[in-house]
Order: structure tokens, then sequence, then C-alpha cells
């Protein structure tokens, strides 16, 4: 296991040396500690925050594009056809941006519950809609 010397961890074993011959420093030690620590807690709080943040928007942004794409999934989608073929029969009426990877995206995440996917070996994986 590696032995991490923190400041923190370096501040607390010179406060311990100190607190008998040196009671001012070490009572400024503890202080400065003390701030360290506040200045960690509020950087995590503040992390935490922004990914819960990023996380919503990510999620509102997916929520949004699903509710375009998956219709035309739908329509398109007529036998077993692989994403590749999918992707080829929406493409047109599709984001510019769109893959087949994204298609395959949706149809295994998005779509999981109206999909109903067939796995061969060897050969793509088809897909049709559970009717």
């Amino acid at each position: 296991m590696k032995n991490t010397m923190t400041y923190a961890v370096a501040l607390s074993t010179a406060i311990d040396t100190m607190k008998d011959t040196m009671p001012d420093v070490a009572e400024r030690l503890t202080a400065l500690r003390d701030t360290l620590a506040k200045r960690s807690q509020r950087s995590e709080d503040s992390k935490a925050k922004a990914s819960a943040k990023r996380k919503e928007q990510n999620a509102a942004k997916r929520a949004a594009l699903c509710e375009q794409v998956v219709p035309i999934l739908r329509d398109v989608i007529t036998t077993d056809m692989t994403a590749k073929e999918i992707f080829t029969a929406a493409q047109g009426r599709l984001p510019q941006d769109f893959t087949v990877a994204k298609v395959q995206a949706i149809l295994l995440r998005e779509m999981k519950d109206e999909i109903i996917k067939t796995e061969t070996k060897g050969k793509a994986n088809t897909y049709r809609l559970a009717k």
C-alpha cells in the first residue's frame, strides 16, 4: 500500500510534535489544517453538485432526442432488420449527426422493451418490433 503524505497529515504530525514545546505554533497550524479541511469539503460538494447538474442536463437532452428519433425508428422497422439497415432506411429523416452506432444504442437502451433482438453467431444482430 502506498504511503501518501498529504498536507493535512503533515500538519497533524507537526501539531502533535509541537503542541508541548511550541503551543502558539501548534495553534496556528491547527487553524491552517482546519481551513484546509473546509476548502477541501467545499470543493467536494461543488464537484458533486456540478456532476449532478451535468447528469440532469444530459438526461434532458437524451429524452428530447429520443422523443424525436424513436417514432422514426418505429416507422422504419418493418421486419427483422440489422441496425445498419434500419439506419439506411431512416437516414433521411434522422438528425444529420446520427450514425449506425447511435441507432443501435437507441434500439438497445431506449427501445429495449419494444424491440426483439435476434442474435445469430457470425452475423449482425437483427431487430424487430414486439407487437
